[in-house]
């Protein structure tokens, strides 16, 4: 399945899930490891695509994700590129618009670690030491907003968010700060993405 079509199955069953019938389930409390959420993302200096699971923590004032991500070798230009991240997203403040629907601004930063090819750790020999700094970890920092979405008759989530960010990498906006080579509106990428909750 292309990587449109993941991202389009998830888009519908977000705005065709109200279509299940309400049925009574008996809540147990879960344990600390079951996720709140899973996600998927488009974007964002995290992978073309990215896949993951999330919790919501210090009562909603945080989410924090772990994902995968892929960067196919016809969009990277060179190898396959895989990405580990972990997301944190906060909630500026939730506004309801409508009902069960309430928008949120958002900001955040991820840590990313490239377990790829295309990048290292610790620099190669076949550098001069100092050469090069590390390229496997990258950190982003992000803006956006939220809008999430209860579903009150549906028994297979409990709702979802969908979300759109503006984000940059720290070499990046280090390169646009310390240059004049690089302008700061070319070093910020989009991202849109959704979270299904159980």
């Amino acid at each position: 399945m292309k990587i449109k079509e993941i991202f389009l199955v998830s888009i519908i069953a977000l705005f065709f899930n109200n279509s299940y019938a309400q049925e009574t389930i008996s809540i147990k409390e879960k344990s600390w490891y079951v996720p709140d959420y899973v996600k998927t993302q488009f974007a964002g200096n995290i992978g073309l695509v990215s896949v993951g699971v999330g919790y919501q923590l210090f009562n909603k004032v945080l989410s924090s994700e772990l994902l995968y991500g892929f960067v196919p070798e016809w969009a990277s230009k060179a190898d396959n590129i895989h990405l580990i991240t972990i997301k944190n997203t906060f909630p500026i403040f939730r506004k309801e618009i409508g009902k069960n629907l309430t928008i949120s601004p958002i900001a955040g930063f991820t840590t990313t670690l490239d377990i790829g090819t295309n990048s290292f750790t610790t620099l190669p020999s076949k550098f001069p030491k100092d050469y090069y700094v590390p390229t496997a970890v990258h950190f982003t920092l992000f803006g956006g907003v939220s809008v999430h979405k209860d579903f009150m008759n549906s028994k297979l989530f409990k709702g979802a968010d969908l979300y759109f960010e503006l984000g940059t990498v720290e070499t990046y906006l280090w390169y646009a700060l310390a240059t004049k080579e690089v302008d700061l509106v070319d070093v910020f990428s989009a991202d849109i993405g959704v979270n299904f909750y159980f």
